[in-house]
């Protein structure tokens, strides 16, 4: 899986789209949300949807659009996050939630014929969008299904389980129903601020709630009651977002370079890099961790979004100091956010937040065949990064403000990670054929992306 962006891939192709119909009003109405999703919905309202997708080539040349028809249908069955639409419940701006049962919809292919990756794009950027019905998005370009939904819908694995589960069911249309818990369900359980995990889950915690709250105050303590954000100037203002993917290490050298604590070794590398730039010799920034549990929860075929933060300081070299924030992150999953927040009332310094991701995809089963995650391309004031482990060895994507003062900096960062992880450069995704490119190749003098775009 290679963790990309909708201007980094071509989306261009002979394009049908299965489009989705709801009949009649949901079963279920008015139920809270999570909170990642409240926040998504709240600032939908300010400006344009953001959305995940996902693409995966099938095994026939020409797919079967029957059993595509079938195999998307049994998905939206299967799972109660993708059948919502969401709404604000009062005149306070109260987001909730609507559930269709899966017998209200139909799925109907349309051939659209040759398109351009723009065409694609725009299409997926109007479905994709909260409102009168699930915001979803499914089609064939060429021997590619793209699976894209609203970010209200989904996180970063359920991306990944949607296209295995596609895969499979494409393969094996008789493959039995997957056993999975409501997110609906989850949602009510855990509104006002009660982790799910934290009731079901208690004997694999190891902390009071207490104790890991303080975890928190320690960390708003070193950060002066601030959330992170990138400690380099990267310029004054908001801008569209440039994002750069990144080929770090191959799979045969991420024992030797890295050790047996990848992410702490990864984080450390950037602390020095920031410190050599100008920037201070510690390391703040807040990790996602997803709080599906452990494999026994129930929760690790559900889609949707659940996901919550950890924070992590890290010194410059060292990472003895990253694994020791790193240890708290699991545990961290059954203290939800608003509690940190309503104890802690941090301040924001930017309207994003300096985060720097790791997903191990091995850990999801086999590679699925060109497969990718594509984000939609919106605006920052900060930089973020996805670490993302494959069969292939650890990619990066890279995402800031497209200013020359971002692009100067993220050039010599970049450049520098690479080689203090002892490869000379990191090596970038091809922008056209099979050239590779450093980050100064990738990022140009004048601040613009390259024209041509990897294939998707």
């Amino acid at each position: 899986m290679l963790v990309t962006a909708a201007d980094r891939v071509d989306l261009g192709g002979d394009l049908t789209e299965f489009a989705l119909t709801w009949a009649g009003e949901p079963i279920t109405t008015g139920l809270p949300v999570a909170f990642n999703q409240a926040n998504h919905l709240r600032a939908q309202q300010q400006g344009p949807s953001a959305w995940l997708a996902g693409t995966v080539r099938l095994p026939d040349s020409t797919p079967d659009q029957t059993r595509l028809v079938e195999l998307i249908t049994r998905i939206l069955g299967e799972h109660d996050a993708l059948r919502a639409r969401f709404r604000f419940a009062d005149t306070a701006g109260t987001p909730c939630q609507d559930v269709f049962d899966s017998a209200q919809l139909q799925v109907t292919p349309h051939h659209e014929g040759r398109v351009a990756h723009e065409y694609t794009e725009s299409l997926i950027a109007d479905r994709c969008h909260a409102g009168d019905a699930p915001g979803l998005f499914f089609a064939l370009l060429d021997n590619t299904l793209v699976c894209a939904l609203d970010h209200a819908h989904a996180d970063a694995a359920t991306i990944d389980m949607l296209l295995r589960r596609a895969v499979q069911l494409y393969r094996d249309p008789q493959s039995p129903a997957i056993a999975t818990r409501s997110f609906a369900d989850r949602c009510v359980a855990e509104d006002g601020g009660t982790s799910v995990l934290a009731c079901d889950e208690a004997g694999t915690a190891t902390a009071s709630p207490d104790d890991l709250m303080q975890v928190w105050r320690d960390f708003f303590a070193r950060t002066g009651g601030e959330l992170p954000t990138f400690p380099l100037d990267l310029g004054a203002d908001r801008a569209p977002q440039r994002t750069v993917v990144l080929h770090v290490i191959d799979d045969a050298d991420i024992e030797t370079i890295l050790g047996e604590r990848p992410f702490a070794t990864l984080l450390a590398t950037l602390a020095t890099t920031v410190a050599e730039n100008g920037g201070p010799h510690q390391l703040a920034t807040l990790i996602p961790i997803h709080t599906r549990g452990p494999r026994d929860s129930g929760w690790h075929e559900t889609a949707g979004w659940m996901v919550s933060n950890a924070p992590v300081i890290v010194e410059a070299g060292d990472p003895t100091s990253a694994q020791m924030w790193l240890r708290h992150a699991a545990q961290l999953s059954v203290l939800p956010l608003e509690s940190v927040l309503a104890e802690c009332r941090p301040r924001f310094g930017s309207a994003d937040i300096f985060m720097v991701s790791y997903l191990d995809y091995r850990k999801m089963g086999p590679p699925l065949p060109d497969a990718h995650h594509i984000s939609a391309v919106t605006s920052t004031d900060t930089a973020q990064l996805w670490f993302s482990r494959t069969a292939s060895g650890i990619d990066l994507r890279v995402r800031y403000p497209s200013l020359p003062e971002a692009d100067a900096v993220m050039t010599r960062v970049l450049d520098d990670f690479g080689r203090h992880l002892g490869s000379g450069h990191i090596v970038g995704q091809a922008s056209a054929g099979d050239s590779k490119q450093t980050a100064a190749q990738i990022i140009s003098p004048q601040g613009q992306s390259p024209s041509a775009r990897a294939a998707g």
